[in-house]
């Protein structure tokens, strides 16, 4: 899934708005501030393939780095401090993903009277990008009923990371992170073609 990133100025926006919210001493705040430019389109990236909503996901990135204000792995390597980052994102995420869920019935019979409405409008939106969202949004359900590591284990690994990088992230060993994938694989399938909106040839398309 390809991430539509925000554009410079509104990513420097938001890094004023954190930086203006620190409340930590003034020798962290230089590479705080150097964290959050490094990071952001990271962190931003891993927030919208789970949300689908830019934002949502700047959002998860704000509070993601609001929590890291004075936090004491400030005073640890960037390699540990960006995999903490990783990992306070996602859970960040995950809460706001099973606040969706919860409202997931009620959106969808929202959307589907908007969709018979657009449908009888010359100038609706073409039926191809109804059934992309549709699938979308079945990939995400079925991401979010995975347990908690084999959901973060598929997303960072599509995300690009590596097995090194997952591992420090998730705090496992590296040799567990291929079980853990695989298993995470199996379930999201099982999950992704039991949902209504699945296509069989696209379960595999994760975000």
């Amino acid at each position: 899934m390809e991430v539509p990133w925000p554009d410079v100025t509104r990513e420097e926006r938001l890094a004023g708005a954190v930086r203006d919210e620190l409340g930590t001493r003034a020798g962290s705040q230089e590479r705080f501030v150097a964290l959050f430019r490094d990071r952001y389109r990271e962190l931003y990236g891993l927030g919208y393939r789970l949300l689908g909503d830019h934002g949502e996901a700047e959002d998860v990135v704000q509070e993601t780095f609001l929590r890291l204000d004075g936090h004491p792995v400030l005073d640890r390597p960037d390699e540990e401090v960006a995999a903490w980052l990783r990992r306070v994102c996602l859970n960040t995420a995950y809460n706001r993903l099973r606040g969706q869920r919860r409202a997931s019935e009620r959106l969808d019979r929202a959307g589907r009277a908007e969709r018979a409405d657009d449908e009888a409008d010359t100038g609706a939106t073409p039926l191809l990008d109804v059934l992309r969202a549709e699938q979308q949004r079945a990939v995400r359900r079925a991401l979010a009923s995975l347990p908690e590591r084999q959901r973060a284990c598929l997303l960072l690994r599509h995300a690009g990371y590596s097995y090194a990088e997952i591992a420090a992230t998730l705090d496992l060993a590296v040799g567990s992170v291929g079980v853990l994938l695989a298993r995470g694989e199996r379930a999201f399938r099982d999950a992704y073609l039991d949902s209504d909106d699945a296509d069989p040839g696209a379960y595999d398309a994760l975000p």
